[in-house]
């Protein structure tokens, strides 16, 4: 099962899948994450401050091909090697991460739902909504602690174009979600939330291959 989970910028979303990790840890379960983070087209052959032009929040900033590529992968039970993006520079590394297949594939960005080639492959998509106020907060703490931002320079960004970008392409993918959450929300009630829709997908798709089944 592929599941897709979106929203904005600093929403949650992480926060849920971590979760997801840890309680498939305890019930020695498989699970693989799929980024789309990582999929940002390299732009090496730029400069710096170039790179820091870009609009990163656009559709069009993602290798879609190269993500469908290896979720199909995935999902036929082959391992793959994602890129591995530095943030910092606004660039691909020449390191790769290998992901091997799992019993949950996830899915996980902030414009996953807007790609129509990419919201198709989901059997479940989850949307986490949060206000513009806590998403700001905590890209503020994330991006100068691990990407070594500067506070001038994230907040200039999110004006440019993150919060623009999140009206346009972001909010009205929720309307494509099985679920939405609170990006608010008590972790753990959240888990369980995303646990319960998981599941009532699994249910619907036995169903459904058992019927395939018998008609055969």
């Amino acid at each position: 099962m592929i599941c897709g989970i979106a929203g904005g910028a600093s929403a949650g979303k992480t926060t849920i899948v971590n979760a997801l990790k840890e309680r498939f840890a305890v019930e020695e379960k498989t699970l693989a994450i799929l980024p789309l983070d990582s999929y940002n087209r390299d732009h090496s052959d730029l400069s710096l401050e170039d790179r820091a032009k870009i609009n990163f929040d656009h559709p069009d900033a993602f290798e879609h091909d190269l993500y469908l590529k290896h979720l199909a992968l995935l999902k036929e039970g082959k391992a793959v090697d994602i890129p591995v993006y530095d943030f910092s520079t606004h660039s691909r590394t020449a390191a790769v991460e290998r992901i091997n297949p799992a019993e949950l594939i996830i899915g996980e960005g902030h414009l996953l739902f807007v790609i129509p080639e990419v919201v198709r492959k989901f059997d479940v998509r989850i949307f986490i909504s949060a206000p513009e106020e806590l998403r700001l907060k905590r890209r503020l703490e994330r991006d100068v602690r691990e990407r070594g931002r500067t506070p001038e320079s994230i907040r200039s960004q999110f004006a440019a174009t993150v919060a623009p970008m999140h009206d346009k392409y972001i909010e009205p993918s929720s309307s494509l979600a099985d679920l939405i959450i609170d990006g608010s929300a008590p972790i753990e009630e959240s888990l369980e939330k995303v646990l319960e829709c998981l599941d009532n997908r699994e249910n619907v798709l036995s169903k459904e291959i058992e019927t395939l089944g018998f008609q055969a």
